[in-house]
């Protein structure tokens, strides 16, 4: 399967923070036959261990994506929800919405609102009363973006410059990544654990049990990237669509180690593989928590450059995700 295909095959799947056990088996029927042996955790963390004899080093994507949480349903039979992780009003407005039950709906705001914000929105389901809601959905239900997926432009899947529209590009293209990266390894140096990780969208909550667990001495996290290539950017980050792999050295959750930035890229020039350094001024990753384990984690990161994140309909380019890959890979095989 390439990049677009597997990407597809993790987006029918619902997984929100707190509720990832659907993607979560997805991703495991997808690396399985690659691995020495997997388990979760008691958060729910997918780890994926491929045995190699030198130290351990464990490499993390969240597999989590923001949402909403029914908090009311209208006598009328609308929708009041919360956030389920960073979601920006003016983004989601019309929105088509799904809840795991495969009931469907979208997203409108209050025709008096003088402000949008999510307390003056509401889901329309079709229902015409609460009673009649209340049979479709409940309390505590959580719902996600409801859009597709899609090569933009006239470009076809496997064309090496092809653009993917998505929701959920953030974590899902970096799952592809590091699925597609434990699927090409041949003879890992490190002792290495894949882990699928929960919850990242409401804080950084599963990274920090499953450094725990793990205990590595060196850590890889793969995630997505704000990007400077759209107009009027104004230089949060410093990578652009296009540009291959994304080398993490800073956002505002973490400072790489230099010496694991300068051996990312280092290792990128000898491979041949395309790669640019990402500094980013905001945003925040499971590096975080990954770096502070214990005594201290030698920490890098890999990333996918994306726009539009957290919106229904964020764009990331396929051969960035290949990039990223065969990066995380050549890591894992280089001492």
């Amino acid at each position: 399967m390439n990049a677009f295909e597997i990407l597809k095959e993790l987006n029918s799947c619902f997984g929100p923070s707190g509720n990832e056990k659907e993607i979560a088996a997805k991703i495991k029927k997808l690396v399985k036959p690659y691995a020495t042996d997997i388990k979760e955790d008691v958060m729910g963390n997918l780890i994926v261990h491929v045995a190699g004899k030198g130290p351990k080093l464990m490499v993390a994507a969240h597999m989590d994506s923001i949402g909403f949480i029914v908090t009311h349903i209208e006598k009328e039979g609308y929708l009041r929800v919360g956030m389920v992780g960073g979601i920006h009003a003016d983004d989601i407005l019309a929105t088509p919405v799904r809840f795991a039950n495969g009931m469907k709906g979208a997203m409108y705001e209050n025709d008096n609102a003088k402000k949008r914000e999510l307390d003056t929105m509401f889901i329309d389901i079709g229902a015409s009363s609460k009673e009649e809601a209340e049979k479709k959905v409940k309390l505590g239900d959580m719902a996600i973006y409801d859009t597709p997926v899609r090569i933009l432009g006239n470009a076809k899947a496997d064309d090496k410059d092809a653009k993917i529209g998505s929701p959920y590009l953030d974590n899902r293209a970096g799952c592809v990544a590091q699925i597609m990266a434990i699927q090409k390894l041949k003879k890992p140096y490190y002792d290495t654990y894949f882990v699928f990780t929960v919850q990242e969208e409401l804080g950084l909550r599963g990274a920090k049990p499953a450094a725990f667990g793990i205990d590595p001495e060196y850590a890889i996290v793969v995630d997505t990237t704000l990007v400077d290539d759209t107009p009027g950017a104004n230089h949060v980050g410093t990578c652009h669509l296009g540009d291959g792999a994304a080398v993490k050295v800073m956002d505002k959750s973490v400072i790489c180690h230099p010496e694991m930035v300068d051996k990312i890229m280092a290792i990128a020039k000898s491979k041949k593989i395309k790669a640019q350094l990402d500094v980013l001024r905001a945003g925040g990753t499971d590096a975080g928590e990954m770096r502070k384990n214990g005594n201290g984690v030698w920490t890098g990161g890999i990333s996918v450059a994306t726009r539009y994140i957290h919106s229904p309909g964020e764009v990331c380019q396929i051969s960035d995700i290949n990039a990223a890959a065969d990066l995380i890979a050549a890591f894992t095989e280089t001492k």
